[in-house]
């Protein structure tokens, strides 16, 4: 009997220590729906907070200067070259001479036209690359909005739970006072309603820390008031973001590896010179052009290498291009059948609430006459809580099953 009390008390001296717990976060704290905040809003404040932007500029920007270079007259950056000769040091005869040169590399046969297609490649691969970040941050986004979601509706589950427990300790109380039932019952009954507070707190905190989360991610102190969508169907494999940039990627790195074997080791150059010359002993100068054109041998054996790298990076692209497919496939089977197992679930769920609520319905007339003790009553009255809580929350992941199908089958908001 001592060793009863003691862990009783023990009981409620932890329960007290964890309702002081709730000091640590605001108790009152939530996250205000918003009627004029759209999914498409959060989206697009989440992506203007993603570090992913610096990676879009970068690209573009590559793009961009690959566009430059072809549409540039030479193939490389030309040269000047400017030299001057005398003997002053020498024979000191008089001898000057004056030279400059502009050297222009020249454009292989289709190397221009490889180097454009690799630039509009480019230009593809970052648009494709943005559009996979915006999908990307949509499905971080969705996934935050309803674990918010879930944590907010386990609140009211709680605080609902909670508030049928102090109803019974109070009418317990009543009931104790009057003689009609045990004293042990109301030990019972209190260590049942500090439990529930206990639940509620921690479910504040589960609240807060995805508040906390979504405010972080998105710079936002409210959320959408109705984020539901619609199922849409589309053709599989349509205008879908990782395979979009799978695809860009293998067209770039074709591009780029036309465009290196399109062109030598080196450029061939044309030369374009002037020359003043002042020979010995002579009082005048002597003025000439040049014109030069210079080929480099063994150009393409000293290219092979650069040739054979492009040739793994493309195979590597296409490698990765089908294991991008097969992991996509995969999870499009997945949300297919998250779907209709949710909606499966969903219909037991309904059933199972209806059958605890004519259990605990039962359950209280029969304590109320004294066929039962206070322990079944309770633990009856947790199966009433336990399927009430699930087909709420099965609800609400039913919903979020739908987002999650839309997001892998590329849909955004």
């Amino acid at each position: 009997m001592r060793n009863g009390v003691f862990l009783g008390l023990f009981f409620l001296t932890f329960c007290s220590l964890a309702l002081r717990a709730e000091t640590e976060f605001p108790p009152d704290y939530k996250l205000h729906a918003d009627p004029a905040l759209s999914l498409r809003d959060v989206v697009d404040a989440a992506l203007s907070r993603s570090p992913d932007r610096l990676m879009i500029k970068s690209r573009q920007e590559i793009a961009i200067a690959l566009k430059r270079k072809s549409s540039s007259f030479f193939s490389d950056s030309p040269e000047i070259a400017i030299s001057h000769q005398n003997d002053s040091l020498g024979s000191n005869q008089g001898l000057r001479e004056w030279e400059g040169s502009l050297n222009m590399p020249l454009w292989l046969p289709g190397e221009k036209s490889a180097n454009r297609r690799k630039a509009r490649m480019s230009q593809a691969e970052a648009d494709a690359y943005k559009a996979l970040m915006t999908w990307q941050v949509a499905g971080e986004v969705r996934q935050i909005l309803w674990n918010i979601k879930l944590a907010e509706a386990t609140v009211r589950e709680n605080r609902k739970s909670l508030e049928m427990a102090r109803s019974l300790d109070r009418n317990m109380k009543k009931q104790i006072a009057a003689g009609n039932l045990p004293g042990r019952d109301a030990l019972l009954s209190r260590q049942e309603t500090m439990s529930r507070e206990m639940a509620l707190i921690t479910a504040r905190s589960e609240y807060f820390h995805a508040g906390q989360i979504y405010q972080k991610y998105t710079g936002l102190d409210r959320i959408p008031a109705d984020f539901t969508e619609q199922m849409v169907e589309r053709e599989t494999g349509e205008n879908l973001p990782l395979i979009n940039l799978a695809d860009a990627r293998v067209d770039y790195l074709q591009a780029e590896f036309r465009e290196i074997t399109s062109r030598w080791n080196s450029p061939p150059t044309l030369s374009l010179g002037v020359r003043r010359e002042r020979g010995a002993y002579q009082d005048r100068n002597i003025d000439s052009v040049s014109l030069g054109l210079s080929f480099p041998l063994g150009g393409r054996v000293h290219a092979a290498p650069k040739r054979a790298a492009a040739a793994v990076a493309l195979a590597d692209a296409e490698r990765q291009r089908e294991l991008t497919r097969r992991s996509q496939s995969l999870q499009l089977h997945e949300a297919h059948h998250e779907y209709e197992t949710c909606h499966a679930q969903l219909l037991l769920a309904e059933e199972h609430f209806s059958l605890a609520g004519e259990n605990l319905r039962l359950g209280q007339k029969s304590y109320e006459l004294g066929e039962s003790d206070m322990r079944d009553f309770l633990r009856i009255r947790e199966q009433y809580f336990d399927s009430s809580r699930e087909i709420v929350t099965q609800k609400i992941k039913c919903q979020r099953a739908v987002a999650r199908h839309n997001q892998v089958k590329g849909i955004l908001p």
